[in-house]
């Protein structure tokens, strides 16, 4: 196997902003689309940050209009 440099993330607008389920609330803040999957950085209810997959969140198919906004 060779080296194929960098992987291209693709950038999943429409994933930012909905909310679900984490075992707790959670808000998707970013996301991004690779050859493995979706990633997603989410926001909790105490306000912390941290990436998983989409595969872990069930979505709630509404958008939280707060996380939009710039911080």
């Amino acid at each position: 196997m060779g080296w194929y440099g960098p992987i291209k993330h693709k950038k999943r607008n429409d994933l930012i902003g909905q909310t679900g389920t984490l075992k707790q609330k959670i808000t998707i803040v970013d996301a991004n689309e690779s050859y493995h999957g979706i990633d997603v950085q989410v926001r909790d209810f105490r306000g912390e940050k941290f990436w998983t997959s989409l595969e872990n969140v069930n979505l709630d198919n509404e958008k939280d209009s707060a996380a939009t906004e710039s911080e």
